[in-house]
């Protein structure tokens, strides 16, 4: 599944030329085909909150009895059309896309910079013979690079504000692959390139690449970070002083991943009163855990992959709401199951 996504998500992005827009109209076309499942899922969800009260009063009624309330409730259900495992069923379709997703846009994003680094390697530190240029041969590019001319990189893969779709959407990250990141990469995706071209990064991109190393210093004081740390040293925070050239994003989809996770959170509870009111405990550490933990995921992963967290809790957002409304017009109606469900 990963590889047809990735098939999906290319052919999409040489009919717009943009992986960020590719993951949006993919991203669309996914929740269109789901939105049926969806639309049943909430009706089920609403259906099954109506029938709590026949259900609190089977449980009176046959408590000591299982077998018998089993029995009963599945009476219940069976006349009222309702299936309680049908509110489940869209989120573990959407799970493994979640997955599946995210394993896609890594691969997508690990080939296409390794690829561009190759290219900007031989086209600035390879010599005649093919050989990597010494740190010495190399110092008037690292010095271009110092000064902010990133001109030698190309054109990264941009989209909106965000410099590369490829790093993640922070300005504590820069659109060009450090020697670290390049190295994991290359160790995770060993198959990417052509055995040449990977022979010629891992030399660049070696623990002992002393132009590697040079060429991040060199971003690095062009942006002039300034670090402090989080939760004791846990969560090293960078700020650059200097915005103007490398800085990949400005945190902007990791912040809107969290709120419209609280959103979508809200909106869902709306719906569905009474089950919060039942696990007030677990829903009160669901509403923050979700929203914190969109946040992480969209901090430490692409921007591809966070326009995609932020364009499904959008979806999620207003199809709810939409649904809400029309659901709230058309409440379910409960049959009368007096004698056949609930009497003995």
């Amino acid at each position: 599944m990963t590889g047809l996504f990735e098939n999906l998500l290319t052919g999409i992005n040489q009919i717009v030329g943009n992986y960020g827009w590719a993951v949006i109209i993919f991203s669309l076309l996914i929740k269109a085909v789901l939105l049926p499942l969806d639309i049943k899922s909430r009706k089920s969800m609403r259906a099954m909150q109506a029938l709590n009260p026949k259900m609190e009063e089977l449980k009176k009624r046959y408590g000591n009895d299982q077998e018998k309330l089993n029995r009963k409730m599945s009476e219940l259900y069976k006349k009222n059309k309702v299936n309680p495992l049908s509110g489940c069923l869209p989120m573990l379709i959407q799970l493994p896309i979640l997955f599946i997703m995210f394993a896609a846009m890594r691969n997508i994003a690990a080939e296409l910079q390794l690829e561009q680094m190759f290219t900007w390697v031989s086209e600035n530190l390879l010599n005649a013979d093919g050989a990597l240029k010494s740190l010495e041969e190399a110092q008037p590019l690292i010095d271009a690079l110092r000064s902010g001319d990133a001109s030698s990189f190309g054109q990264p893969d941009s989209w909106l504000w965000v410099k590369s779709i490829f790093q993640p959407d922070s300005f504590s990250k820069t659109f060009v692959p450090t020697m670290g990141e390049l190295s994991t990469m290359l160790s995770q995706y060993k198959d990417a390139l052509s055995a040449d071209k990977m022979s010629i990064l891992n030399l660049y991109a070696s623990n002992t690449g002393e132009i590697a190393a040079a060429v991040d210093a060199a971003i690095a004081d062009h942006c002039d970070y300034f670090t402090f740390n989080l939760l004791f040293t846990m969560f090293p925070v960078r700020i650059p002083t200097n915005w103007s050239v490398y800085v990949n994003g400005w945190l902007i989809l990791p912040v809107l991943a969290g709120v419209t996770q609280v959103l979508q959170t809200k909106l869902m509870n709306a719906g569905t009163p009474s089950a919060s009111s039942q696990n007030a405990g677990s829903g009160k550490f669901m509403k923050w855990f979700f929203p914190i933990f969109s946040v992480w995921i969209c901090l430490s992963s692409t921007a591809a992959f966070a326009a995609y967290w932020v364009f499904v809790n959008v979806w999620s957002i207003v199809t709810n709401y939409a649904i809400n409304k029309y659901l709230d017009a058309k409440k379910p109606q409960i049959v009368d199951d007096e004698k056949e469900a609930i009497q003995p």
